[in-house]
């Protein structure tokens, strides 16, 4: 919708997945909410894995048919070198949730915020909140402003913010929170296609594997590697690695991802048929958090809150999780629940140290390169007492 009530009980500031599960959760319970999304879903973000696991938070938000008439493809397996050169499947037809799914992320996202303007919520694409005011107690007024810098300001007053805005978690650093990263992980990421011959037709490598609709993950003696098929038919590849182990100039990327590339034995045999599309992006892949995920009349859900290390296959299950419970949590509290977020931080405390064991353990299964800078760096995280590695098919969630 083009206009904004005056008020609302809750902003949320973000419509990613995160932000636009939060204010779905909250408009289903009767709950007015203005989302306020930067984008208008029209960027294609690095292709993603969703895993089994997420399917019960799909189903609760109300969405899991549509998910799946939106033709994401499935994925029926992990494959991973991982600890030894071997290639082990774990096979996601003995999940009780079904497959995995290789998502377009730009449908994705679309789909949540759609289903959020469905359930009743406002929301506003194109716009930013530039600043925000305390009033008092349960009142805030935010500035809204167009994301291009075309049109007018507007105001909102609202009773609670919730930061869903990732990484940046820009609304609660101006609340004082602080990022702590844990690492200085990036992945380096490319399209690519199937090369075309001189006369136009697709060549295809059936040694590649590329089509098989598994993802494939591999470890390397400076990082690791993922790669998965996207539902347009092009495939993703992420080289995952610390950002001071990259070439300090964009113009070596190419050729130092294409020697990594050649190291791998799986990676390399499912990509040598494949061209890059365009030039290779650089994103955050490190894990990390917010010192204080809330305070008074806000808090971070997503990756805002706590960010995983894509090995993890957290993220978005994650994302969804904790924007399902703080919307219940911030109905009851709106309903007069004074203890209804008391122990959010808690909550988010506990779900930052299961998963802090659970890296700890996978990145203990790889001991191939003693010397790698990068494997120092992970080995020199202790395992937790009571913690211990084991072997698995998969890195990430069932």
């Amino acid at each position: 919708m083009s206009v904004t009530p005056p008020y609302c009980d809750v902003v949320v500031l973000g419509g990613g997945p995160a932000g636009a599960a939060t204010a779905l959760t909250l408009a289903r319970a009767g709950r007015s909410v203005v989302v306020v999304e930067k984008s208008r879903y029209e960027a294609a973000n690095v292709g993603e894995i969703l895993p089994p696991r997420a399917r019960p938070w799909l189903e609760q938000l109300g969405v899991w048919r549509q998910f799946v008439a939106d033709g994401h493809r499935p994925s029926p397996a992990v494959l991973s070198a991982w600890g030894d050169a071997e290639l082990r499947a774990t096979q996601h037809v003995f999940s009780p949730y079904g497959s995995g799914w290789h998502l377009d992320r730009r449908r994705f996202d679309a789909m949540l915020g759609e289903a959020a303007r469905r359930a009743g919520a406002y929301v506003r694409c194109g716009v930013t909140a530039r600043t925000g005011q305390s009033l008092g107690p349960d009142e805030w007024r935010l500035e809204l402003t167009p994301a291009l810098r075309h049109g007018s300001r507007e105001h909102l007053h609202a009773s609670y913010v919730v930061d869903a805005t990732g990484r940046v978690a820009a609304w609660a650093r101006t609340q004082g929170a602080r990022r702590i990263n844990a690492d200085r992980l990036v992945a380096m990421a490319g399209v690519l296609v199937h090369g075309v011959e001189p006369h136009g037709r697709s060549r295809r490598d059936s040694a590649s594997g590329a089509d098989d609709g598994c993802t494939l993950v591999e470890a390397s003696a400076d990082g690791w590697w993922y790669t998965a098929g996207l539902p347009t038919g092009r495939t993703i590849a992420s080289y995952v690695t610390d950002v001071d182990l990259l070439p300090p100039h964009r113009r070596a990327w190419r050729a130092f991802w294409h020697g990594r590339l050649r190291d791998t034995r799986h990676t390399y045999a499912r990509l040598r048929s494949l061209q890059l599309t365009a030039a290779l992006r650089v994103v955050a892949a490190n894990s990390s958090r917010l010192d204080h995920a809330s305070g008074p009349g806000w808090l971070a859900v997503g990756d805002a809150a706590i960010a995983f290390d894509p090995l993890s296959s957290r993220g978005l299950t994650q994302a969804l999780a904790s924007a399902v419970s703080a919307g219940d949590r911030l109905h009851r509290h709106l309903d007069g629940q004074s203890d209804a977020i008391g122990d959010w931080e808690h909550a988010g405390q506990a779900a930052h140290e299961r998963y802090l064991r659970h890296r700890t353990n996978n990145y203990a299964l790889e001991q191939r390169w003693p010397d790698s800078v990068f494997w120092r760096r992970r080995h020199a995280a202790r395992l937790p007492a009571g913690a211990h590695a084991r072997r698995t098919g998969t890195t990430g969630d069932d």
